[in-house]
């Protein structure tokens, strides 16, 4: 199953990409938000692993995507991002690419 997955997304040309949030141990909740996700609150939901990093893989085609963390209810840059860009509302997103 896994096997067959992969070869699907090779096939498509989408790669997987994880993201990863360090945070405070006192934080709930961290959702993963972006172009990929339509930017809706809470379309991804971080796991939370060891020493308070939370993480999310998604499979993605190439190319530029924006995105930011959204933990307990507060949004996050990436400071790991490719790159920081301007948005509309005069704050920044962070951006992957994805090659």
């Amino acid at each position: 199953m896994v096997k067959e997955k992969l070869m699907k997304m090779v096939s498509l040309g989408k790669k997987r990409v994880t993201f990863k949030f360090s945070a405070p141990s006192s934080i709930h909740e961290v959702k993963l938000a972006g172009s990929f996700s339509n930017w809706e609150k809470g379309a991804i939901m971080m796991s939370k692993g060891k020493n308070a990093e939370w993480k999310a893989q998604l499979s993605l085609a190439p190319g530029e995507y924006e995105y930011k963390f959204l933990a307990d209810g507060n949004w996050y840059n990436d400071p790991q991002a490719d790159r920081q860009v301007q948005n509309i509302w005069g704050s920044e997103n962070s951006l992957r690419i994805v090659r």
